[in-house]
């Protein structure tokens, strides 16, 4: 499930209950990051939760059924389901996560501690926790990067040290990431497309920033992909 919801004590204190017995799953590593998105459709910004964790369990990565994301002082709460998340490889481990995660009404995100518990298909659970930093400045006021892909190159520019593109393929399943550091930075169409087969139809692609000193995030897109090289 989309979207934050308010939930009671008592199902908090069902989740963290559930998983009792047999193998639980495990967290590596895990990271949360307050994200603000700039739609270049429709010209409108917004905020949303990313969470990514690296998960595993010992009957294999596919009995993982679904992770929460849970502020108690908040009380929100969210679910993603395993056929919702997004699956990536980072420095040689495989992450799972979203980037959709957002308030009602669009409201921005509290600072402060969020849990994330992870469970497998038979109940059991793990939790690790994160915190999500105070921040100055809002989706409506952040700075957000441009792009523009011609001649076999996708150029990226903006006020950010380094940037990643985040690319789609046409049915808008996210495929991978590619980094671009430099201060004019530019990622060869050709390199991605042979990063998967799924991108070499044709694909979209966002591009990320991290402001650490603000503690947010910024993604701006949907980039067409232009006309593709040949391989």
């Amino acid at each position: 499930m989309r979207g934050a919801l308010r939930t009671s004590a008592a199902v908090l204190c069902a989740l963290l209950a559930a998983g009792c017995a047999g193998k639980p799953p495990s967290i590596s590593r895990v990271f949360a990051r307050a994200i603000y998105v700039h739609d270049t459709a429709s010209e409108t910004n917004s905020e949303t939760l990313g969470v990514f964790l690296v998960a595993n369990d010992p009957d294999g990565i596919e009995n993982l059924s679904a992770f929460y994301v849970i502020n108690d002082d908040a009380e929100l709460f969210w679910k993603v389901e395993s056929g919702a998340w997004a699956t990536s490889t980072a420095e040689g481990e495989s992450w799972i996560g979203s980037t959709s995660l957002s308030m009602p009404g669009g409201t921005s995100l509290p600072a402060g501690r969020y849990r994330v518990v992870l469970q497998d298909a038979s109940g059991d659970t793990v939790e690790d926790a994160v915190t999500i930093p105070a921040r100055s400045v809002g989706a409506a006021d952040a700075k957000y990067p441009t792009s523009v892909a011609a001649g076999g190159v996708i150029k990226v520019s903006g006020p950010y040290a380094a940037f990643e593109v985040w690319t789609y393929s046409t049915d808008g399943r996210f495929v991978a990431a590619f980094p671009a550091g430099g201060k004019s930075p530019t990622l060869e169409i050709r390199n991605i497309l042979s990063a998967s087969p799924a991108l070499t139809v044709g694909f979209s692609y966002r591009v990320f920033a991290w402001d650490e000193k603000a503690g947010y995030g910024v993604l701006s897109g949907p980039f067409g992909s232009g006309s593709l090289p040949a391989r």
